[in-house]
C-alpha cells in the first residue's frame, strides 16, 4: 500500500474547494493521498461557521476572499506563509474511533515531525498542537462514506495583527499591547526554530505519516488546479429567534426563522465546533422544519435519540438544551410582548430549571459599571444615588423597590468576590447585566458560583466591541455602555407576578 504525496503550486484561495474534492474522490478509491499546499491570503472557515458570526467581514471587505473548508472547527486567517497539509485516506482502522481519540491519532505524526524539529509539541483537545501553552498549529477532520479528510495548518510565521482584525475575536484588542499579548498565544514555526525549511518539514511529515499509517511512499505530481466559488455573503433576514450554548468543544448557535403561528421555515446549526460527520447539522435542521418553536426541545432529543454525535467536546444533552434556550428565548418574547427575546439568556447551572423558575427565584441584581455614565463619581463604585439621569438609576429604583440586593460590579475580581458572597447566603438566582461576549469568554465564573441566573444583553460601546477588555477586568474602562430599564422592568414586573403565584400555592 502506497501513501502518495505531492507539493501543490500556490492556490487562489477559491481554487482550494476543487482541491479537498479531488482529495476526496482519490480516496473513495481507496488511495492514500497526502498533499502540502498554500493559499494566497484569504480567510478560510470552517464547515459549519456562520461568517458573520466567525469573521471581522466590515474590515475583509474586498481586500481577499472568505473561502470555506470541508471539515469543521474554527476560521483561519491565512497569510502566504501558512503550510496546509491535507491528508485523505479510506477509514480502515479508524472504523469507530472516538472523534477525540481519531484526532490526536492523526496529529500524532505530525507532532512527531514537529517535535523533531526541536519543538516540543503535544496535542490539546479539540485540535491544537502546543508548546507550553502556545499555538503551534490546528487541525480538523470529517469522517463520512468511509473516507476521512483531515487537514492541518502551520504557520510557519504569522501577522498577528491581520489575525485580530479578521477573525471576530473578542478576547484580544488592537493596541500595541494587545497585539504583544496575542503573539504569546502563537508560536510559529520559525519563531521557535528560525531558519526552518518547509521542505524539510514536509519530508518529515511524509516520513511520519506513513510510518503511522504502515504505508510505502510515492511522490507524484500535483493535481492541476481547479476554480470553485467563494463564500457568498447570506442573503436571509435576521433570524426570528436566535440562541446559543457555550461548550468544552466551542459555542453551538441555532436559528429559527419561522412562519405565522411560530412554526420553524427554516432552521440552521453553526459554530466553530469539530463535527466529523458533515451531514450531521443539515439533518437537524431539517428535522426542525414544520415545528413548532416551542417543541424545538424535544424534536431535538427525538432527531437525536439513536445517534450519537460524531463531535469532540460536544455531547447530545449540548444540543438538545441549544433548542431548550432558543424556545426559552420565544416564551420570554411572548410573556414580554417583545417579538424576540433575543437580549435575554437563561444560565442554569445543572441545565435543570427553566426560564421562569428562575426569574421567580431572583433576589439579586448585578450591574456592570461600564453602564454607568463616564461622567457619574459613582461610575468605578459600588452604589448609585438615584439622582435620575441614567437609566443604571433607574435600574437600582426598579431592584430597591423590590428590595432585591443590587450591587455595581466594578471589575472582575469583584465579580467573583459578589458571586461567592451570593452563594454564601444562598441566594436562589440573580439577574445579571452584561454583554454576551463577556459572558462566553468568563462564564466559568458564573459556572463556578453555581446559582442561575437570567443575564440581559447590554448595549452601546462594550469593552468587547472597543477591545478594552484588559481595561474593564481592571475597572479602567471609559466608555460607556447602556442598560435597557424598561425591558429591565418588563422582566421584574414578570418576576413579580412568578412570585406571587408561588406564595400563592404555598
Amino acid at each position: 500500500m502506497m501513501l502518495a504525496w505531492h507539493e501543490a503550486p500556490r492556490l487562489a484561495p477559491d481554487q482550494f474547494a476543487a482541491y479537498e474534492a479531488g482529495l476526496w474522490a482519490r480516496a473513495l478509491n481507496g488511495e492514500t493521498v497526502l498533499g502540502f499546499v498554500r493559499l494566497s491570503r484569504c480567510a478560510l472557515i470552517g464547515a459549519f461557521e456562520d461568517p458573520d458570526r466567525a469573521l471581522r467581514l466590515s474590515y475583509i471587505g474586498d481586500r481577499f476572499p472568505v473561502v470555506r473548508r470541508r471539515t469543521g472547527g474554527g476560521s483561519l486567517s491565512l497569510d502566504p506563509d501558512t503550510l496546509l497539509v491535507a491528508l485523505a485516506l479510506p477509514v480502515g482502522r479508524y472504523t469507530g474511533a472516538a472523534p477525540t481519540a481519531l484526532m490526536s491519532a492523526l496529529c500524532a505524526p505530525f507532532i512527531a515531525a514537529i517535535r523533531e524539529a526541536g519543538i516540543d509539541a503535544v496535542f490539546t483537545a479539540p485540535n491544537d498542537i502546543v508548546i507550553a501553552g502556545r499555538k503551534v498549529a490546528c487541525a480538523f477532520l470529517i469522517r463520512h462514506d468511509g473516507v476521512i479528510l483531515f487537514e492541518a495548518a502551520l504557520p510557519l510565521a504569522l501577522n498577528v495583527e491581520e489575525l485580530l482584525k479578521t477573525l471576530r475575536l473578542p478576547l484580544e484588542k488592537l493596541s500595541e499591547q494587545g497585539i504583544l499579548a496575542a503573539r504569546q498565544r502563537f508560536a510559529p514555526l520559525r519563531t521557535l526554530v528560525p531558519g526552518l525549511a518547509a521542505g524539510a518539514l514536509r519530508a518529515r511529515i511524509t516520513a511520519k505519516v506513513a510510518q503511522a499509517l504502515d504505508l510505502r511512499v510515492r511522490r507524484e505530481l500535483p493535481p492541476a488546479p481547479e476554480q470553485a466559488a467563494a463564500v457568498t455573503k447570506d442573503s436571509r433576514s435576521p433570524p426570528d429567534i436566535a440562541a446559543f450554548v457555550k461548550t468544552p468543544g466551542g459555542v453551538l448557535y441555532l436559528d429559527a426563522w419561522l412562519d405565522p403561528g411560530s412554526v420553524v421555515r427554516e432552521a440552521r446549526l453553526t459554530g466553530a465546533v469539530a463535527c466529523l460527520d458533515p451531514v450531521l447539522f443539515s439533518r437537524l435542521e431539517a428535522s426542525l422544519v414544520a415545528t413548532h418553536i416551542a417543541q424545538l426541545e424535544s424534536a431535538l432529543a427525538t432527531a437525536l435519540h439513536d445517534i450519537k454525535p460524531d463531535m469532540i467536546g460536544v455531547e447530545t444533552a449540548d444540543i438538545v438544551y441549544l433548542g431548550h434556550l432558543c424556545a426559552a428565548r420565544y416564551l420570554v418574547g411572548g410573556e414580554l410582548g417583545l417579538k424576540a427575546a433575543s437580549q435575554i439568556t437563561a444560565f442554569s447551572p445543572h441545565r435543570t430549571d427553566s426560564i421562569a423558575a428562575i426569574l421567580g427565584s431572583i433576589d439579586a441584581v448585578l450591574l456592570p459599571y461600564c453602564a454607568k455614565p463616564t461622567w457619574c463619581k459613582w461610575r468605578h463604585r459600588d452604589g448609585c444615588p438615584e439622582c435620575g439621569r441614567c437609566a443604571v438609576g433607574e435600574a437600582y429604583a426598579l431592584a430597591r423597590k423590590r428590595r432585591l440586593a443590587v450591587t455595581t460590579i466594578t471589575n472582575f475580581e469583584h465579580l467573583r468576590a459578589v458571586l461567592a458572597d451570593l452563594k454564601i447566603r444562598g441566594a436562589r438566582a440573580f439577574l445579571g447585566i452584561c454583554c454576551t461576549d463577556f459572558f462566553l469568554k468568563r462564564d466559568y465564573a458564573f459556572v463556578e458560583a453555581g446559582i442561575p441566573a437570567v443575564f440581559v444583553d447590554i448595549g452601546g460601546d462594550t469593552c468587547y466591541t472597543l477591545r478594552q477588555e484588559e481595561e474593564a477586568y481592571a475597572g479602567r474602562f471609559e466608555a460607556q455602555a447602556y442598560v435597557n430599564a424598561r425591558l429591565l422592568g418588563r422582566l421584574l414586573d414578570w418576576r413579580d407576578r412568578l412570585r406571587a403565584e408561588e406564595n400563592a400555592k404555598a
